[in-house]
Formats: C-alpha cells, structure tokens, sequence
C-alpha cells in the first residue's frame, strides 16, 4: 500500500470525510478534491487526474490499435479501512451527458483492501484496445465500491465520490486535425431547452511541465489549468494562463437533434438530485448551440479544432453542457503545438 502521490491543501471542515470510524472512497475530479458531493455548478468532473491509460505519451495520449491497460487511483480518506475494493471500466465515445446506456464494458480490476488514509492503484484485468473514431476521442468512466461504503449515483462524478470521468485522445498516425462529434444528452422524463457553453484558456511556458515534478501529470496539469491549487506551482515554473475569446480557433457548428435515439437515463432518485444542482444565472462561459432536446433524446454537434494549439502554446476548450439550467456534463478539448 503506497501514500497518495500528490500533496493537496485539505478541505475546510465539514467538507470532506466524516470524523466517523468508516471508509471514505474517492475518485477525484480534480486536484484538491477530497470527495465532497454534490459538486457545485461549473466543476470540472469529466477530467479525473485519477483515471489514467497505458502506455501513453507524456500528455497522455494512446495509440489506436494498442492494447492500453486503463487503472484508477482509488484513496480512501475515511478512518477505517475498506475491504474488498473493486473498481469497474467503461469506455465510450464523446458526450457532454454520459448515461450507462451510451458505454461499452470493459472490464473490472481484482478486489483489494484499502487502508484507512492510504491509496490503492486498481487496473482493469482487461485490455481496451481503442480505435481512431469521432476524431481520436473518447470517453472512460470508472466506478469504485465496496460493501462498507458502495456506490450512490452511476455514472455521475458530480453527485457521487466513487465515480470517475476522463476525457482520452487517440492518436491518428497521419496527425490530422481534431475532429469531433459530440453528443448532448437530456436524461430527464420531459423536454428540455439544452445550451452548449465554451470557456478557453491559453498556456505559455506549458512545455516546461514534463520532469517538473508537479503532483499531477502534463496533461492533468492543462486540464485544470484554472484551480487554484496549481497556481503557486505553475508560477513557480513561469507558465502563464491567459483566457482569450471563448472557443476561438474552434469550429462549432450546429446541435442536430436526433429524433430516433435514445440515452437511457438515471433512477428517479439520480435525477431528483441532478435537478437539486439547478443553477439559474451561472455563468458557464459563452452559449456556442442551442437545442430543445425531447424526453430521454440526444442531439449532436459537430467540432474542429486545428491539431497544433496558438503559436507556441497550448489552448484548453472546456465545453459544459446545461439541461433546463442543470449542468450535465462537459468535455474538454486540448490542443498541443505540433
């Protein structure tokens, strides 16, 4: 059993694990999460540094047609230990809302003990071999649990600490621009008005990162470039962060609804707490598609970004999707100078 590899300032009081003799499971969503649910509005769950692919480059992109062993970090943060962890993969391809229904099984990992205040990695004893479709990206989504602390809320990072998202690149051997079709998803039982949003970010010095020792990976590092815990280190390495007019040099084209597809859904009490997150008036970055999406439907909207970033440096396009004033989901796009 190993430490966590990283050193986060701890939570306000009341804002992470029960002083209670029970386990405490988390997948992070982001750098100093300490498993806190409901995520507030905005939170960027749908890149855990935790989830990670192998083998990759140093900014964690895998090659299509390898077989890529996929594992999470798993800590538990509680007082007690917690027997019998297993961990659970999904793969899928791009969607702002990502219900069960739109995955593909992997596979699971053995079950293993996790210490109280210790972390655990658990790998799926089952290859993914992934495939450049929809412009080399995907989605992976991990579940953790164990008898004495389970899981609430499948497949929503936002509402449960035992469930993990991560945004993959597949690299295309012709390096060709990033193409991507992305699908909205409204997991309620009515209509609903469905806004996509951008915000961008752009990094200069962003090459630097690579050997110098921040506790998350390069590309974890990009992904949320904008949480406070990163900004002492990356002004210690002289990275600057600077946030241009949202979605430029980004090609959004317009949300088609589907008529025939479906996405499944969440139980009634999933949903119930999805609409406990409502938030009227948040500002989720500049709208880019609009769509009023039927009960349970889909629409998809079509993306393109050039395969270098600006110049000499890199852009991060964080895209949020909102049902009805709900935030759903998101995916972030991150281009790299060629």
């Amino acid at each position: 059993m190993t430490p966590p590899a990283h050193d986060t300032p701890r939570r306000p009081q009341g804002e992470g694990p029960p002083p209670t003799y029970t386990p405490w499971l988390v997948v992070r969503a982001a750098p100093g999460d300490q498993g806190a649910r409901p995520l507030p509005a905005g939170a960027v769950y749908y890149a855990s540094p935790d989830i990670a692919a192998a083998p990759a480059d140093a900014w964690g992109r895998v090659r299509a047609g390898d077989p890529v062993t996929v594992s999470v970090t798993a800590q538990n943060l509680g007082h007690a230990a917690a027997p019998g962890v297993r961990a659970r993969f999904w793969w899928a391809d791009p969607s702002a809302g990502l219900t069960p229904q739109q995955a593909t099984f992997i596979g699971a990992s053995d079950r293993t003990p996790i210490a109280a205040g210790l972390a655990e990695t658990l790998t799926c004893t089952t290859p993914w071999t992934p495939v450049f479709v929809n412009g080399g990206h995907e989605c992976l989504v991990v579940e953790i649990a164990s008898l004495s602390d389970p899981l609430t809320s499948t497949f929503r990072p936002d509402l449960d600490r035992h469930v993990g998202q991560r945004n993959v690149t597949v690299l295309s051997p012709q390096g060709e621009p990033q193409r991507i079709v992305l699908t909205l998803a409204n997991p309620f039982g009515e209509d609903a008005r469905t806004t996509l949003y951008v915000r961008t970010f752009q990094i200069t010095g962003f090459e630097r990162l690579p050997g110098f020792g921040l506790p998350l990976s390069p590309a974890d590092t990009l992904l949320h470039v904008d949480d406070p815990v990163l900004a002492e280190p990356l002004a210690a390495l002289g990275a600057e962060v600077t946030a241009p007019e949202p979605g430029r040099g980004l090609w959004i084209g317009d949300a088609v609804v589907d008529a025939d597809a479906r996405c499944g859904g969440y139980p009634d009490a999933v949903l119930d707490d999805l609409r406990q997150r409502r938030a009227p008036g948040h500002d989720f970055g500049r709208p880019a598609a609009e769509a009023d999406i039927p009960a349970a439907g889909t629409a998809t909207v079509e993306l393109s970004a050039p395969p270098g970033g600006t110049g000499a440096a890199a852009v991060v396009h964080r895209l949020t999707q909102v049902c009805d004033d709900v935030d759903i989901g998101g995916y972030t796009l991150l281009s790299l100078p060629l």
